[in-house]
């Protein structure tokens, strides 16, 4: 003979309390991943954007605008993760220095993600 079942309120209900607690730390958890993925695309844009513009301004007879223009071309085609930008170029006798830095897009609120990148390469010149 089994024993009785003991009266009472039991496990009902616990599941949809368990997934009102898991549900919310799993979404923050893929939208974390999410930004994450963002971040590191928009730097990678911003890296290569600041290798086009090194190129254009260490050229022979090339120029800080030449190295802006290019930046600015690169970052308007490819940078749609980056919502500010500030591109600085200079160049003196030996070295040429491209700047790029940013606020990336956000899908966490209230969390700001910034990127900085600096590249620096010698001058191309003629030594006779």
């Amino acid at each position: 003979m089994r024993a009785p079942r003991p009266r009472g309120r039991g496990d009902h209900g616990s599941t949809v309390v368990e997934l009102a607690v898991v549900l919310p730390l799993m979404i923050l958890l893929l939208m974390m991943v999410i930004e994450a993925g963002i971040y590191f695309h928009t730097r990678a844009v911003v890296v290569t954007a600041a290798r086009h513009g090194l190129d254009g301004a260490r050229a022979e007879n090339g120029s800080t605008a030449d190295g802006t223009a290019s930046t600015n071309q690169f970052l308007d085609q490819a940078a749609g993760g980056l919502r500010t930008r500030s591109v600085q170029v200079t160049r003196t006798a030996t070295d040429a220095t491209v700047t790029v830095s940013g606020d990336v897009v956000s899908v966490l609120p209230l969390v700001p993600f910034a990127v900085d990148v600096t590249v620096t390469a010698p001058v191309e010149r003629f030594l006779p």
